[in-house]
């Protein structure tokens, strides 16, 4: 009887290590780029700390938006023209100019376009991904990359909820950072830079 309970016990002892052996492989494929690299890229949208956040180069290019203007005139609002550049880990570029396709179940993307404004997208293939990244800079009160910015949970005038990034130097820079939202099948946290 001794016996068998000594190796029914070191059965579950094997059975519990392995599934923490295989946890720890499956946590591992969550790893994403760290908080201090992410504000080195929303400060500098360049390939080489685009490289640091294990992405490569996706596209790059102006892109006419044929909306009509306020006269009836296609192109008529200032040629509703934006600046488009993309980086991505594990992502393919489409046909399209904004058509981009994840080849991994861990796949993303990182997109800035100007305009008037200049607005950032850290884009997941992966829902888990996207509220992992999110939460993680969340619980963060500073975070330092090669300058420091405040974290500052925030909420607007209708309910919604997103973070404030504030530079702790004499920059004044500041970024809002929105929750993920699925936007036309990616994880969207919509990053803006205020002017």
């Amino acid at each position: 009887m001794k016996k068998s309970i000594l190796i029914f016990g070191l059965c579950l002892l094997f059975a519990v290590g392995c599934n923490q052996s295989n946890k720890t492989a499956q946590d591992k494929d969550f790893d994403l780029f760290s908080l201090e690299d992410f504000v080195d890229l929303i400060n500098h949208d360049d390939e080489a700390t685009a490289a640091k956040c294990g992405m490569t180069f996706l596209y790059e290019g102006e892109i006419v938006d044929d909306m009509e203007g306020e006269e009836g005139v296609e192109g008529d609002i200032d040629d509703a023209g934006f600046y488009v550049v993309a980086f991505g880990k594990d992502m393919k570029k489409g046909e399209q100019e904004w058509d981009y396709q994840g080849t991994s179940d861990h796949a993303y993307f990182y997109e800035v376009s100007v305009a008037t404004s200049i607005n950032q997208d850290l884009c997941f293939v992966n829902q888990k991904d996207a509220n992992a990244f999110y939460e993680k800079l969340s619980q963060q009160e500073v975070v330092k990359g090669e300058r420091e910015f405040s974290v500052t949970p925030k909420e607007n005038n209708l309910g919604g909820q997103y973070l404030l990034l504030e530079a702790t130097d004499d920059s004044g820079d500041i970024f809002s950072v929105d929750p993920p939202e699925l936007m036309d099948g990616f994880y969207v946290i919509a990053i803006y830079k205020y002017v």
